[in-house]
């Protein structure tokens, strides 16, 4: 079968999105569905079949969704209306929006390299992660389950928090 040539082909545009947890697992089915439902529900069926959004690609946080071009809009407030999948609370950030895939991959950032730490705040210990542009995610247990607090160094001065590690914060 003979390709279309460019100037008769449909022009697409792709979206890539940032999962917040970045741990989240699920696969690019289940993130299709989510993306599909939401546009169904914000814009009805005859948009979400003009906007034909199909997830392409599944990096790690990143996420790559596609689109008919002049639909990114309706596209990236679809995906930002997601707020569970599967029962798990997550938060679908768009970031940019290309002609080509290679563009989007180029933005994606690679996982930072954190350390293992113990912080002090208020005389009870908690664990956490360092990463090496200063920002500490903080993982905060009670009987309630577990947390994710997002600090920075300035915000472990104002706690007066301290570290095991010996050369500090």
């Amino acid at each position: 079968m003979k390709h279309l040539s460019p100037t008769l082909r449909e022009n697409r545009r792709y979206v890539l999105a940032r999962i917040t947890p970045p741990d989240f697992e699920s696969d690019t089915r289940e993130l299709y569905y989510a993306v599909s439902d939401s546009i169904t529900s914000l814009y009805g069926d005859c948009i979400a079949a003009e906007v034909h959004a199909a997830t392409i690609l599944r990096e790690g946080e990143y996420v790559i969704v596609r689109c008919r071009r002049g639909r990114e809009t309706e596209l990236c407030s679809a995906i930002a209306a997601i707020r569970s999948i599967n029962g798990t609370q997550i938060r679908i950030t768009a970031i940019a929006t290309s002609g080509t895939i290679a563009a989007l991959r180029k933005k994606i950032r690679p996982k930072e390299a954190a350390t293992a730490i113990t912080c002090t705040i208020d005389a009870e210990e908690q664990s956490g992660l360092l990463y090496a542009d200063g920002k500490i995610d903080l993982i905060r247990r009670d009987m309630k389950g577990q947390e994710l607090v997002y600090l920075t160094k300035d915000d472990m001065e104002k706690f007066h928090a301290t570290t095991t590690k010996p050369d500090g914060i």
